[in-house]
């Protein structure tokens, strides 16, 4: 029964997460990414994969963050940068069980990076990186949702890429 309440839950995340690469906003696709987040957190927490609990719930807290400096018309400061790239090295330190734990640590900071500057191009791009990092590591702990999260990501990451490549075409906001 496990084994199908993380598949659900997944279901939520493939819905929030696929949706965000097509918001126009970076605070838009900040909200879709922490709603899916928090769910990924949960989906981890319950097949026991705590490398990428912890990191998925740093990513909820990262998006807040950035959500609120976003939304003040602020840019978080190198400072905001280095503490959760310091958060993220000591959370993956302390969860590290096997060499799959470095996918999520690596997916992570380029997630944390693209999410720290405001070009929705980086994001993109960085997402792309960090999706194929976390498949693999998905499929490793048998949250096989998740896994199709992460390749959804690539091909909505893509698809916002060209969408956006000339500016300002029709968006979900």
């Amino acid at each position: 029964m496990l084994f199908w309440i993380v598949q659900i839950l997944g279901i939520f995340t493939l819905i929030f997460y696929g949706l965000s690469f097509q918001m126009k906003t970076k605070e838009n696709l900040l909200i879709m990414q922490v709603v899916s987040n928090i769910f990924t957190t949960v989906q981890y927490l319950l097949t026991m994969a705590l490398t990428g609990a912890l990191q998925t719930l740093l990513g909820v807290i990262r998006g807040i963050v950035f959500y609120f400096y976003k939304k003040k018309n602020l840019i978080p400061n190198i400072t905001v940068l280095i503490i959760f790239e310091i958060a993220i090295i000591v959370g993956a330190v302390l969860t590290w069980d096997s060499l799959m734990c470095a996918l999520p640590l690596i997916g992570m900071t380029a997630n944390l990076y693209g999410q720290w500057q405001n070009s929705m191009k980086v994001i993109r791009i960085l997402a792309v990186v960090s999706a194929v990092l976390w498949s693999v590591y998905a499929f490793y702990t048998g949250v096989y949702t998740a896994m199709l999260t992460e390749l959804l990501k690539v091909i909505s990451s893509l698809v916002g890429l060209l969408r956006f490549k000339n500016g300002d075409k029709k968006s979900f906001s």
